[in-house]
């Protein structure tokens, strides 16, 4: 027995060949049939969204990277504050003090010594808690140039 089935909302059509069984029977087969379909897609949806958002707040500390090199201090430091924004949302705190450091640099390049002080400090104790050598040594250099 050969049937044919099509979804209304996805225009998907279902062939059955050499089917046998009751309409209830089939119809439950091709609910099953979509329910994994459309939860293979959920997933993979949601597989490439979260790796999307880890890699979100490096693109845009090097987006604030680039605006920063050109002059360009405001932009940057809203890459920079946006990039804190998703990483604290994330609990990725590397990010966190990266994204503090860069605007703690963007504030010393506009001879704000006091905001740049505040942003390497706050860095400075989220790489020491998280023990990220490169970022405390870094840190405690631009404190130092501070004065």
């Amino acid at each position: 027995m050969n049937r044919e089935f099509k979804c209304t909302n996805t225009g998907i059509i279902i062939k059955l060949q050499g089917v046998r069984g009751s309409n209830m029977e089939i119809i439950f087969l091709i609910g099953g049939a979509l329910f994994l379909a459309y939860a293979g897609m959920l997933m993979l949806y949601y597989n490439i969204h979260s790796k999307e958002k880890k890699n979100r707040p490096q693109k845009l500390i090097g987006k604030g990277v680039m605006s920063h090199r050109r002059g360009v201090y405001e932009k940057a430091y809203a890459y920079f504050k946006i990039a804190y924004e998703y990483s604290e949302k994330n609990h990725d705190y590397y990010n966190m003090a990266e994204a503090l450091y860069h605007i703690g640099l963007v504030c010393q390049e506009q001879n704000d010594v006091e905001n740049a002080r505040y942003f390497f400090e706050e860095a400075y104790q989220i790489y020491y808690e998280n023990e990220e050598e490169g970022g405390i040594d870094k840190t405690q250099l631009s404190l130092n140039s501070l004065g």
